[in-house]
């Protein structure tokens, strides 16, 4: 099946075989959309080491999205441009108001077009992007870009990264792993708790990183330094 796509020159022709590139080397063909390796179905230039996931190429051209409901985002081609949503920059395929100067990499723009349910509140949470400064539900700390909102209570909101957090990690400065807890666990709440890693002082409210058998505690921010993530995707036992 031939397909015509607005990124390459030539016609790109649908597979279900894992491409080679030069090298021989299956493994290290990526996606010219979105730069991840390709593993199953995809759509290839007989003429270039051209290809691209089957759904890359079948992205819409143009989407609605909430976080710019002001014009329609087309979709674009490869290019250096920074996310407007995460603030990250991207070289691969972006969805782009050029009236606006907004750009959306394909994460956000996929992520964010749908409410999630997150283990640290009751109610769902839908995606926002923040211009200005706010402060961050789960570390305190002021972010902007993207995050989730509770539209329920209004004022609760985490920014992406923390909405990410591992569950559970490991640093090298501590011999047993680390337990995300979404406020400072209850025997420890009534304490005056710091931080083991900056030693400044743990707020109950807040997100925390620690070791019951130990007693360690670390804010979610200082964790994040040298860390090796041990659970992913799972959630906290708090």
């Amino acid at each position: 099946m031939e397909f015509q796509h607005f990124s390459h020159k030539h016609p790109l022709f649908f597979r279900e075989i894992i491409p080679n590139k030069d090298d021989g080397d299956e493994k290290a063909c990526p996606c010219d959309g979105c730069s991840e390796v390709i593993s199953g179905a995809f759509y290839g230039c007989s003429q270039c080491n051209f290809f691209l996931h089957k759904v890359c190429a079948e992205l819409p051209g143009v989407i609605e999205h909430p976080l710019h409901p002001e014009h329609p985002l087309i979709l674009r081609e490869r290019g250096m441009r920074t996310c407007d949503a995460c603030r990250n920059g991207c070289t691969d395929f972006t969805y782009t108001c050029s009236p606006c100067d907004f750009d959306m990499d394909l994460i956000c723009a996929s992520l964010m077009e749908r409410k999630i349910d997150h283990p640290s509140h009751k109610h769902q949470l839908t995606p926002v992007r923040r211009r200005a400064l706010l402060f961050c539900d789960a570390c305190g700390e002021e972010h902007e870009g993207m995050g989730y909102q509770c539209t329920t209570c209004v004022h609760f909101w985490i920014h992406r990264d923390c909405a990410s957090l591992p569950s559970t990690i490991e640093r090298s400065d501590h011999r047993h792993p680390l337990t995300l807890s979404y406020t400072l666990p209850s025997p420890y709440a009534n304490f005056r708790i710091s931080c083991n890693i900056c030693r400044k002082r743990l707020r109950p409210i807040y997100w925390v990183y620690y070791c019951g058998k130990c007693r360690y505690f670390t804010h979610v921010k200082c964790a994040a330094s040298k860390i090796e993530p041990l659970v992913r995707g799972s959630t906290s036992t708090w």
